[in-house]
């Protein structure tokens, strides 16, 4: 089975690296790595650009997202990235929430987006995690 391509959006330059090598592990093979939301989003407004460049990797599939950032957190760009769904074909991708904190109210925020399918936390999710919320969506 193609495994499918990943956006990692996240601040800590550690949890992208953390989560890189965690989806290497399950077969993840296309991963894009942003640091904040808004680089996240410019990434997927260049649509032509990068359907050229990663082909049918592109839009990602998946969508790794930290809810807490500078710049522009997980909540904003959930805002931000139901905006730009409506503008451009981005109804493939799934965001899975990436969180330092297991704040319940979070959760319950973050899934009031139909796009959002998951929410994992910092520390607490081992691969077989992500390999299982990767493999629902």
């Amino acid at each position: 089975m193609q495994q499918p391509s990943v956006l990692i959006i996240d601040d800590s330059e550690i949890e992208r690296y953390m989560l890189s090598h965690q989806l290497k592990k399950i077969g993840v093979s296309e991963i894009v790595q942003k640091n904040d939301g808004t680089s996240g989003l410019e990434f997927l407004s260049n649509y032509t650009q990068n359907q050229q460049q990663y082909g049918a990797n592109f839009p990602p599939a998946i969508i790794i997202l930290d809810v807490n950032m500078p710049i522009m957190g997980g909540f904003e760009f959930l805002q931000k990235f139901s905006e730009l769904k409506a503008q451009l074909n981005l109804d493939i991708c799934q965001i899975l929430m990436y969180s330092g904190s297991d704040d319940p109210q979070e959760k319950v925020r973050a899934m009031q987006y139909e796009f959002v399918k998951g929410f994992l936390i910092k520390g607490e999710s081992s691969t077989e995690d992500l390999k299982i919320e990767i493999g629902v969506l």
